[in-house]
């Protein structure tokens, strides 16, 4: 038994760190101009071990994108849930995104990018995982802000458009961020997004 979770902690190191490699160099090259023998390479690994972790280079893709994205939403939804009222927890998304893009530049860089890969079968999955995705995520948004409607602390406006125009606020400030080299970190635009989503930019007397 414990000769068989050695060899599985084993296995689960060496495929983490397959993906790690292939993120970065997934995000310098691009997916159509990246090789398995350059994958291979960047972990230390022989093309054939490589095959032993994932199919081949699309599957390896679709992986690494899949489980990154669950593992950002899942944290981004731990930290929300974790605050303890409506601007706390709005605050602890916006941080929490930006928390994570701090920490996957490279990952990031993928969807800057904007390529499209290979209309295949797995490709066409992937890309109705990000939609799927995209508006569960959004939907998750939405429902924090139908609660601070409810009890009075929010205006109650469209929750699904204000719910999109927080993501978006948060997404332009990255975007941004990422494409400019600023000093600053990202998470110390939090307090501007805050207050440009609940206060708005006009000036009132």
């Amino acid at each position: 038994m414990e000769r068989l979770e050695r060899k599985e902690r084993e296995f689960n190191m060496r495929r983490a760190e397959i993906l790690k490699q292939a993120e970065k160099v997934f995000a310098t090259k691009g997916f159509h101009n990246v090789t398995v023998a350059e994958i291979a390479s960047a972990s230390g690994f022989s093309i054939g071990s490589l095959y032993q972790f994932f199919e081949g280079k699309e599957n390896l893709y679709t992986t690494m994108i899949s489980e990154k994205l669950d593992l950002m939403y899942a944290e981004i939804r731990k930290a929300t849930n974790a605050a303890k009222d409506i601007t706390g927890k709005i605050e602890a998304l916006i941080d929490a995104h930006s928390q994570f893009i701090e920490k996957n530049k490279d990952f990031c860089r993928l969807f800057i990018k904007g390529e499209n890969a290979a209309l295949s079968e797995a490709m066409t999955s992937l890309r109705q995982k990000l939609i799927d995705d995209y508006f569960k995520h959004i939907n998750f948004i939405e429902n924090l802000l139908k609660d601070g409607i409810k009890k009075g602390l929010l205006r109650a406006l469209p929750p699904h458009d204000m719910a999109s125009a927080l993501f978006h606020l948060i997404r332009a400030s990255s975007m941004e961020w990422m494409l400019v080299p600023a000093k600053e970190s990202l998470s110390s635009k939090k307090g501007f997004i805050l207050d440009i989503f609940l206060k708005g930019v006009k000036k009132y007397d």
